[in-house]
Order: C-alpha cells, then structure tokens, then sequence
C-alpha cells in the first residue's frame, strides 16, 4: 500500500509504510526541495514523532498512554530482570513484561508504526537535502541519518533475535528510501550494517554543521557525539570491540569534568536537558502534556506514585541488596524510595520486616511477596519471625564476601532454589502504606525516581536516550572482552567512584573473584546493571552476551531462567504489518 500522511507541527513531511492506512496530505520530497528552510521544521518534527500522542487507526486524537518514548523504554526495560510488576493492568506493558505479548497490542503496533514514519520522514529528508550547501542543511542531514540509524536500531533489538545469535535471522523491515514497492524482512546482520553505515555518514554531516543547532549547553538536538555514542553501542552489540573501543575514545577524550568527578544524581532528572551528564535526551517541558492532563502516562507514572502515578513497578529485591553491599553508593540513596519513608533513601531501623518470594497460588507460576513485620535481629544477626503462624529463622550467610540471608527449613513455603529459601532483610514497615496488595498477592513497594521531578513535577523528565554513564561502560565491556582487564577495571571504578565510592569498594583483578566475579566482564555487566537500571538497557546486556536471565523474582511473570536463544526475546510482529504486506511472524 502505497499511502502519505501527515503529522502536523508546523510542516511536517512524512511518507508512507505498508501499515499506514488512513491517508491525507502531506509535503513531499519534491516540495521540500523546492523549500530548503522547510528541513528545519521537517525535522523537528521527527523529534515530535517521538514525543507527542499520535492519532492512529482513524482515531480524532491520540490514544491514552501512546507515546513512542514511553513504549520503548517499557519494553525495552521489562523485558529485563530490575523491575517488579505487582500485577496484571489494562496498560498493555504486563504482556511484554510477562513474555507472553500479543500481535494487537497498542505497544506492539504503535511502536512498530512510528518507528517506520520516522524512518520515511527522515528518507523525504535525505532525500530532499542537498549535501554541502550550508552547515544548518549538513547538520540537519546529519540529523535525519542518525535518525534512520536509531529507528531501525531499535526494531531489530525488540523485534528480532540477538545479533549473537546469528546474523542471518529475519530481522525487520530495511527502509531506506520512499520506494515502498517491495516489503521483506532483511537479515539482522543487512539491518546492523545498515545502521553503522548511517551513523558513519551522520558523523560526516553533523561535524560540519555542529554550531549550526547545539547551542552552549542544550542536550536537545542530535549532535556529533549523540552519533558517535550510538554508534559505540552498535559496535558493542555487533561484537566490534575495536570499533567501539575506537568510537568511544573520540568521545571521552574530551568528556566534561563531571563523567570523573561526579554529581548530584538527585538533582540529574530535574534538569537532563542541560546536564553534562547527558549526551541527548528528548526536552519536554510544562507543555507537554505529562506535565497535566496525561501525566498518569508518563515513564515515571508506573515507577513512582507521587502525584498523577499509578506506582505499579518496583525495585527487585536482588536489586537493592546488589546496591546495598554498598551502603555509601549515591545512586541508590538518589533514586530509591519507600512509601514509609517520604525522603530518599533507605531507612534502617530497631525492627526489621522479612520478605521473601512465594507462589501466588496453584495455578500460577508467578510469585508475590511473603514478608512478617516487627522482627528484630539477634546478637548473632539472624532474625526469628513468624509466616502463617509458623517460627522460623532467617540465618545469615557470607556470600562472596555480602551477607545474605536464607531459610533452610524444609516446610517453610518460601520458593527454593537448591533446598533453601533466600529471604530479604528490609526496613520495617506497616500493611497499609509499604505493601500492595493485588492479583491475590501481596507486593512489596519499592518507588524509583529516576524519571521525575523536573520543574518539580512528579512525572516529569526529559528523557534521556545516550549518556556519558553509558559510554564508560561501552569501553569498559568492550576492553574486557579484548583481555585489557585492568583499563576495563578502570572505567568502572571510574564510574564507581563518582557514585561515592572509594577504598575497598573499587574493584580489581585480586578482589573481583572473591566478590563472585568469575571473570572481568561480569563485574562490568554488574556495573553497567547498576549504572543503567531501569534506562532500557539490561535486557540487551544480558542477551547479547548470550547469557541466561534470571527471572526467578518477584512479580506477575514466569519463575523462570531464560536462555539466550529463546525465540520470546524478539516481540512478536504487529498483526496489521503481517496483514498488510505479508512478511512472516516471529516464531513461538
């Protein structure tokens, strides 16, 4: 189907995809050349695209909760092994998160559709701009290739298999002008090569324009860096690690003094748009509409209830005892919240509360939270507590050198792994403000707000897509994995030390294999799940490098461990592109 539609801000070109089904006017190529100084407004509206609610399927408006940005970083995010999801919800991420998605839902076919008009909207660009004729027209181009570049980036990373997997599995879609006569899925390997090769020539064209729209300070416009940095995460994906080793050299090379000195990780999601944290980030602001009437549907909706939040994901419990072996780290202390608790931070007090996973009920798979209130620990650590008027007692015991605590009791119904039952030790708490209780279970509240408080407003952020954070840790993994251990260990005490931590607490190759470290890149991985929890990124981590994903949490998913080559990793495709153009589903 050969359609054109418009999305109006100002004048925004956009061309077709096989999905688009309801056409109207648009701006084409040809008018575009016709009209240089319109790029500026074609362009910024791919930023929209990204942002704002669309219209889809014949709607008058957007619908609820439809936000290309909000979408990705559920699904990408979910899909991993940071968040608990206290229950089943009418917002359609529970069926991502449970692995268990369907063809027609708003996620899948949303993200699958804007994905692909950014992509055609950054074809009439490219194909509409001259190259050379002004730094503002390069810089823009340089714009819409990094856009072809990211969209078809994320569609083979959520709907297809790992590229460690094999580049010859069916990837996605392979658009890369506004000839739409032909629709087949490429390989993953055609769609990787494809996305380096944009973002080499988006290098090319945003370094001749760069002072053409960066303006001092501002994170908002796509820059030199935000391509150099994508394109180091392509490379570590690919297993380049030259490459990216490469990439991210240019960039650190001149970071800004905060990636080593640190900062105020409280203060980052109040102002993203301007922090030297960030590399790019979508701006939103006191217009947007998460900032009123939608703030229900922002990303931080679901992860704090503050304000307009629903507060329906939680930290893991590994999560936080992974952060808590180091009580001084300032990322948790920044982004970790309990309702009992209005302030940041983790509370200790005399009483204790113990929580442990149990099974929600016979018929399911899935697990609540058992947890007994008002225990205090004995002389020797361990705590005596009582579940369904049973005693039982919750022993400590040093793991790679971290207290852990487990019940070895062989009637206690917490769920087991190798005959005992890992419990939590955590502040204590009352039923009614620190548990929720739904599906039949009861769920431990545990807030983040990683993507609030900008303007002081509770759900809002802009959101960041690349960082410096992210950077480090690209070399970092990519060193490991080319034997240069030490410079690998560097990058991430780097970024352990800016969190405030120093000593002991830095990592070497004496210390790591007493920490339970087998190797170099697992204490990068477990950096990187640290430094980027809840940003979209774990997911990715641990499948590309073809490693299991523990799911035995908490939570309305599975108890499971998941293989790397388990074909639920790539979503399945919308039912309205199988039906519009024919291309194959993923398997099942």
């Amino acid at each position: 189907m050969k359609k054109i539609f418009i999305i109006a801000l100002a004048a925004i070109a956009l061309a077709s995809c096989n999905m688009d089904f309801y056409s109207s006017d648009s701006m084409t190529s040809a008018q575009l050349a016709t009209n240089p100084s319109s790029a500026v407004y074609t362009t910024d509206g791919i930023y929209s695209l990204l942002q704002d609610k669309i219209a889809y399927k014949g709607q008058s408006g957007g619908e609820s909760g439809n936000y290309y940005i909000r979408h990705y970083f559920q699904l990408a995010e979910l899909r991993g092994d940071n968040v608990t999801v206290s229950g089943k919800s009418e917002d359609p991420f529970t069926d991502a998160y449970m692995y268990a998605e369907k063809p027609t839902t708003k996620n899948i076919y949303y993200t699958w559709w804007i994905a692909y008009k950014i992509i055609n909207a950054a074809n009439s660009n490219i194909e509409a701009i001259t190259p050379g004729a002004t730094a503002l027209s390069d810089h823009l181009l340089g714009e819409n290739y990094f856009f072809r570049a990211m969209m078809h980036f994320h569609l083979v990373t959520l709907f297809s298999m790992p590229y460690v997997q094999g580049r010859d599995n069916p990837g996605v879609v392979l658009r890369q002008s506004l000839d739409i006569s032909s629709t087949k899925r490429a390989t993953v390997g055609e769609i990787y090569d494809a996305v380096v090769a944009d973002l080499i020539k988006a290098q090319t064209y945003l370094a001749n324009g760069e002072n053409e729209r960066i303006k001092a300070g501002s994170k908002i416009y796509v820059s030199l860096d935000a391509a150099t940095a994508l394109l180091s995460r392509v490379y570590l994906y690919m297993g380049k690690n030259d490459e990216c080793i490469q990439e991210c050299n240019k960039l650190l090379d001149h970071a800004p003094a905060s990636v080593t000195a640190g900062y105020d990780f409280a203060d980052y999601p109040t102002h993203t748009y301007d922090h030297p944290e960030t590399i790019w980030c979508l701006r939103l602001d006191q217009n947007h509409e998460w900032a009123s009437s939608s703030a229900e549907a922002s990303i931080a909706s679901m992860y704090i209830k503050d304000g307009n939040g629903w507060g329906e994901h939680y930290w893991r419990e590994d999560l936080i005892d992974n952060f808590r072996r180091y009580p001084e780290d300032k990322r948790f202390n920044a982004y970790f919240r309990m309702p009992e608790y209005p302030g940041q931070g983790y509370a200790d007090t005399p009483k204790v509360t113990v929580v442990f996973p149990i099974k929600t009920n016979d018929k399911s798979n899935s697990c609540s939270d058992g947890f007994a209130a008002d225990c205090t620990k004995k002389a020797d650590g361990s705590v005596d507590f009582t579940y369904m008027s049973k005693k039982y007692t919750a022993v400590p015991s040093v793991v790679n050198t971290y207290t852990e605590y487990y019940v070895e009791d062989a009637g206690f119904p917490g769920m087991k792994t190798d005959g005992k039952a890992r419990v939590y030790i955590r502040p204590n708490i009352t039923r009614k403000s620190g548990i929720r209780n739904n599906m039949g279970g009861d769920y431990m509240i545990y807030y983040c707000s990683k993507f609030s408080y900008q303007d002081g407003l509770p759900m809002m952020t802009s959101p960041v897509f690349l960082r410096w954070g992210e950077v480090v840790l690209n070399r970092a993994e990519a060193y490991a994995k080319t034997n240069q251990n030490k410079l690998a260990l560097d990058d991430v005490n780097t970024i352990r030390k800016r969190a405030g931590l120093s000593g002991d607490a830095l990592m070497t190759e004496a210390n790591i294999g007493a920490r339970g470290y087998a190797s170099v890149l697992d204490c990068v991985l477990d950096e990187r799940r640290r430094e980027l929890c809840y940003e979209g990124h774990r997911m990715f981590d641990v499948f590309r490098n073809n490693l299991p994903m523990d799911r035995r949490f908490v939570g309305c998913h599975d108890w499971e461990i998941m293989q790397p080559n388990d074909p639920r990793i790539a979503l399945l495709l919308p039912l309205d592109e199988i039906n519009s153009s024919g291309i194959p589903q993923n398997a099942r």
